[in-house]
């Protein structure tokens, strides 16, 4: 199934065809298709569409193709989702094929490897097998081993990411790339120009207006540490008077939280538990400290966005997680899996106004100069010029 966004480029250009999984991860490429556009390439995605109308998720101009690809392993699903990836490229005839999230990223490095394709792309925006174990720790490091090969081109979301796949021997030293400091789509410095004030916020999202606010935002599953962080919120509250714990995000059935974390995140009086939301600003605006506990990032957007509103960062020191924030400059490192460490950094935090003012005014500062998403465009394409070999 074919949707067209606007007016296409010539048919003369470089086409490049970007394969995701699904419409979700649109966000990742927000605003880069429409450059690479402008720069002269044709751009067509292929990705999993549950809604035909969401298709407008994408940026003008862009081809959209509907493709039956899952997140989860299932060799026949796999199966019929490569072949169909095949049979796109044969159709479309991409000169690039840039493929990103685990299942597009393996399937569409086969499929163009298959196809002969000479310029492929693979962008890791995350090592999955990181936060697995046994069997399908072995089987994941596996498939990402083989994606990583199949590429002409390895592109990493973070120096951390790189620095793991080349230790656990996935790519040879030096092969690997990082755009800028590192992200696959950069951030958009003026999205949150226009959020509410805090207190406009806190009535908005009904939080107490003088109590201390610490904040989460992203998918609720194990690797994304909420056990760990309703941990440290008891910690919190036995020291820190009023503490409130506010969490935003849906519950995934792929890693699912134990009962009982389930439950005080939905029933304790003190935790505020709101489905994901669009406008992620009034949340940050909210917040006196973001809480970041995740086991395996990429590069994570969520920490750079609250920094960006000059929200400082508290989070485990994860692959990923380090590069989107500076220790003791822009919020606070804790070793991963230290669950009494994050809530004593939280304390820390919640105590010293000033502290958290230094640190957020910091953060803000650094977030606008290092991953503006001009800049992380602007080296995309520096990496697509090179294997076309227009230098």
């Amino acid at each position: 199934m074919r949707h067209e966004q606007g007016a296409v480029p010539q048919r003369g250009s470089a086409t490049i065809l970007y394969l995701i999984t699904s419409e979700v991860s649109s966000v990742f490429l927000r605003g880069q298709l429409q450059f690479m556009q402008e720069h002269g390439f044709r751009v067509v995605v292929g990705t999993r569409i549950d809604d035909p109308a969401t298709t407008t998720r994408f940026d003008p101009g862009v081809e959209v193709f509907d493709l039956p690809l899952t997140r989860d392993p299932s060799p026949l699903r796999d199966l019929r989702g490569l072949f169909a990836v095949i049979r796109l490229i044969r159709r479309v005839r991409p000169d690039i094929v840039n493929a990103s999230t685990p299942k597009a990223g393996l399937l569409g490095m086969m499929g163009a490897w298959l196809c002969r394709k000479p310029h492929r792309v693979y962008v890791v925006r995350g090592l999955r097998y990181e936060s697995a174990s046994g069997r399908s720790r072995t089987l994941l490091r596996g498939l990402e081993r083989t994606a990583m090969r199949l590429a002409t081109t390895v592109v990493f979301n973070s120096p951390s990411s790189r620095s793991i796949a080349e230790l656990d021997g996935l790519l040879p030293a030096g092969r690997g790339q990082v755009l800028g400091a590192g992200s696959g789509n950069g951030i958009d410095t003026t999205r949150f120009d226009n959020r509410p004030l805090r207190d406009e916020a806190r009535v908005a999202l009904q939080l107490p207006a003088t109590a201390p606010v610490i904040g989460f935002v992203g998918r609720l599953t194990r690797s994304k540490g909420i056990t760990d962080l309703v941990a440290a919120f008891a910690t919190v509250r036995d020291r820190v008077p009023g503490a409130q714990l506010l969490i935003v995000g849906d519950y995934e059935e792929g890693e699912p939280l134990a009962d009982d974390v389930r439950a005080a995140v939905d029933t304790d009086p003190d935790v505020h538990h709101l489905p994901t939301r669009s406008d992620v600003g009034s949340v940050y605006a909210a917040l006196d400290v973001l809480a970041f506990p995740s086991f395996r990032e990429g590069l994570p957007n969520v920490p750079l966005e609250a920094q960006l509103c000059a929200v400082p960062v508290v989070a485990y020191a994860a692959t990923g997680t380090v590069d989107a924030v500076q220790h003791g400059v822009t919020g606070v490192l804790v070793p991963t899996g230290d669950a009494t460490g994050l809530g004593e950094a939280l304390v820390s935090l919640l105590a010293d106004p000033s502290l958290r003012h230094e640190l957020g005014s910091s953060a803000r500062a650094w977030v606008q100069t290092e991953f503006a998403r001009e800049r992380v465009w602007t080296a995309l394409l520096e990496v697509y010029r090179a294997e076309l070999g227009d230098t």
